[in-house]
């Protein structure tokens, strides 16, 4: 049974095969009579597993749980029973019951260390994401490829725009780093009288959270009425790559400079809150009830939301081509994708392989804007089409003959079947026509025929 304090500690399961990252958001059992408030909402630190463990009956041996009835405790299921958990778990029962199928088992019986690896696999392969287990796929021929591209984004500016936003809260930069030194970052500031800006740099305590809840260094800077640029300087090794939030603390005296620059992965916050499901910008539980207190650093939603104008020395380049074959679909500890330089005029990325292949099927995954969610009808969202996401594209053989025109592409996952299978050396993905933002991919799988 799931409870508690595997949410708010992020418990980790050989068996994880779902996620959850909702508030566990209660409701008094004496309903709208009670004198209690009617919500009270807890968040976790990042996202949580879900193990397959919770998803099958103990006493029927063919029984599975879905949805809302998995296993869990009256505090855990304020967080699972929400509509987007309930889907993926759902997801990993239908293909639990598949493999079940397939193999002759019994529910429980694909819940063992040996049999649980499969499952992952199909789940993460049909774009379930499971936190901290990637996509090991020994069929996927893209794995022994040479994987180069036309061009990779580099970050060494995010260009001042005419627009700027105060400090009336803390305002950050995530931006994801390698192992080494901490590269400098440049804003661009202006006071409105004479006034002391405190700066951090702050990390997740853990892999994959986006909570900045470590400082690992401090500046303060004086300064006086008037525009200038203030140079952010730690000296602050890494051991890991990971995202760093480069912090400017509240100064309602001072306005940073913004940039209508956008790019997959990175990405400005706020210490907010959301008031649908936060009373502050501070978690603060009361004492003894096993929940932890923490800072809400919140992604505005756009047409605001946008990165605050930065110079990078030396510049980042966590966008290789390789990601597209890390198995991981989407920003973790690493944006996890390759993002092509924004003024390539025909963006491509290239697979090889020193021996002819036969590739039946080509998976790809495009960013619909993790940092943006669309909840639903009832929501306002500013565009018609999600501008990350690569709008045309079209693959070539090593000959140079077309075998896939995209047409007008929308969704996150393509998969395109070859009739028949193609032989070649090499494929080329030739991004042909964006939304305006740089093109960005974050898979590429190939199978045989």
């Amino acid at each position: 049974m799931l409870c508690q304090q595997d949410l708010v500690e992020q418990r980790l399961w050989h068996d994880a095969v779902s996620f959850g990252g909702w508030a566990m958001d209660l409701h008094p059992g004496a309903g709208v009579f009670s004198p209690l408030s009617s919500c009270t909402q807890w968040h976790s630190r990042g996202v949580y597993q879900i193990p397959y463990r919770s998803m099958y009956s103990r006493d029927i041996s063919n029984l599975f749980l879905a949805g809302r009835i998995i296993s869990v405790s009256h505090v855990a299921f304020g967080s699972t029973r929400v509509m987007a958990t309930c889907a993926e778990s759902a997801q990993a029962v239908g293909m639990a019951a598949a493999l079940c199928r397939r193999h002759g088992l019994k529910p429980r019986d694909l819940s063992t260390p040996e049999r649980i690896p499969e499952l992952q696999k199909e789940l993460l392969k049909s774009g379930q994401y499971i936190p901290r287990v990637p996509l090991e796929d020994p069929a996927d021929l893209a794995r022994t490829a040479a994987i180069s591209a036309s061009s990779s984004f580099v970050l060494d500016r995010l260009t001042p725009s005419e627009s700027k936003i105060d400090l009336g809260s803390s305002r950050a930069m995530l931006l994801p780093l390698g192992r080494g030194p901490v590269p400098t970052v440049t804003f661009f500031v202006e006071a409105s009288e004479p006034t002391t800006l405190e700066t951090d740099l702050r990390v997740a305590g853990k892999p994959g959270n986006f909570t900045p809840d470590v400082t690992l260094a401090a500046q303060s800077f004086q300064l006086a009425a008037g525009t200038r640029e203030i140079r952010l300087d730690f000296g602050v090794t890494l051991d890991q790559p990971q995202y760093a939030f480069f912090c400017l603390l509240r100064n309602p005296a001072i306005s940073v400079k913004q940039s209508e620059q956008r790019v997959t992965g990175i990405l400005s916050l706020s210490q907010s809150m959301n008031a649908a499901v936060a009373k502050g910008a501070r978690q603060e539980p009361p004492e003894g009830i096993g929940i932890e207190s923490f800072e809400f650093w919140l992604p505005s939603r756009r047409p605001g939301g946008k990165n605050l104008a930065i110079a990078v020395e030396p510049p980042l380049m966590p966008f290789s081509p390789v990601s597209v074959a890390n198995g991981v679909a989407r920003p973790v500890a690493t944006p996890n994708a390759w993002v092509a330089d924004p003024d390539d005029p025909l963006p491509t990325l290239t697979l090889s392989w020193t021996e002819p292949q036969s590739i039946a099927r080509i998976d790809l995954v495009f960013d619909t804007d993790f940092d943006h969610p669309l909840e639903s009808v009832l929501m306002g969202h500013p565009e018609r089409e999600i501008p990350f996401c690569v709008k045309r594209y079209r693959i070539a053989s090593d000959c140079g003959a077309i075998v896939f025109d995209s047409g007008a592409n929308h969704q996150s996952r393509n998969t395109i079947r070859l009739e028949p299978a193609v032989r070649t050396r090499a494929l080329r993905i030739e991004v042909l026509e964006t939304r305006g933002l740089p093109a960005a991919l974050f898979e590429v799988r190939c199978y045989g025929g």
